[in-house]
């Protein structure tokens, strides 16, 4: 199944431009469009002037967004790139992106995040994390280091706990299958976990496609899928559990330790 609408949201840095990249070599394809979109919101704590602020800040984002725009079309003029819509919004970021996407039936969200603080670092409080929680659509998390490496295999990091709804499965099997890419499933045991007796389900959930299983253990999960991934060429893959696995990922004490690098691309499905 091809993918007909993605939502792009930019901050028209380097990492958006990334962000593009990845969409346009892995995800698009003849017939898929882009919606376009960067959403603004007043600084924190400033009340002062608001309605001057507003109207600055809205035409700068609009200033900014035809000058992506133009980079965007420079940069893929091979590619007949579809842009569905463009759009420049005020409020919550995580609101926002979800009832765009809502709104234009997008099957997947791609965004860029800075890479090399390790994931923690760049993301908690960012607007890649206010997203992650509120998440209601696949979501690509692209570092803006990913060109250094290939994509050769999908790294599924699995809870051994439950069965996986097809709706979780169809986005991860459509990108193993357009590139013809195995998958590994990947189990971190954390401290005195036991290992997952049982794989059938999974194996039947992804049928047709090359499967390998890994065990990995740590002190914690991030410890457990760096090693599991440190030399790895993938496209990482979450699934965001209504609580357990983003909770305990997201609340570690020290949000400063960056222990797991973003350096690969990230899928994020939301259950």
């Amino acid at each position: 199944k091809k993918m007909k609408t993605i939502l792009l949201p930019t901050d028209f840095s380097e990492n958006s431009l990334m962000a593009a990249d990845f969409a346009v070599e892995y995800l698009c394809e003849k017939g898929t469009s882009l919606v376009l979109a960067h959403v603004y919101d007043i600084p924190r704590g400033g009340t002062s002037g608001l309605f001057y602020l507003l109207e600055e800040l809205q035409k700068q984002a609009e200033k900014n967004m035809v000058e992506f725009l133009q980079k965007l079309e420079k940069r893929y003029e091979e590619k007949e790139l579809e842009l569905k819509q463009v759009v420049v919004l005020q409020g919550n970021f995580a609101d926002q992106c979800n009832a765009l996407a809502k709104r234009f039936e997008v099957e997947a969200i791609v965004m860029g995040t800075k890479g090399a603080s390790g994931l923690k670092e760049a993301l908690i409080g960012s607007n890649t994390v206010d997203l992650m929680r509120e998440l209601k659509y696949p979501l690509y998390v692209i570092p803006e280091n990913y060109k250094d490496k290939s994509i050769k295999e999908l790294i599924m990091s699995f809870d051994g706990k439950s069965e996986l709804p097809a709706s979780l499965v169809a986005p991860i099997t459509a990108f193993a299958n357009k590139r013809q890419l195995p998958i590994r499933l990947l189990h971190v045991r954390v401290k005195e976990e036991d290992p997952v007796q049982n794989w059938t389900s999974l194996r039947n959930a992804f049928e047709g496609i090359k499967l390998d299983i890994q065990e990995s253990w740590g002190e914690s999960l991030e410890e457990g899928l760096k090693k599991a991934t440190d030399e790895a060429e993938a496209l990482l893959v979450m699934v965001r559990r209504k609580q357990t696995f983003w909770e305990r990922f997201f609340n570690i004490s020290d949000s400063r330790k960056a222990v797991l690098h973003a350096e690969l691309p990230m899928l994020i499905v939301p259950e």
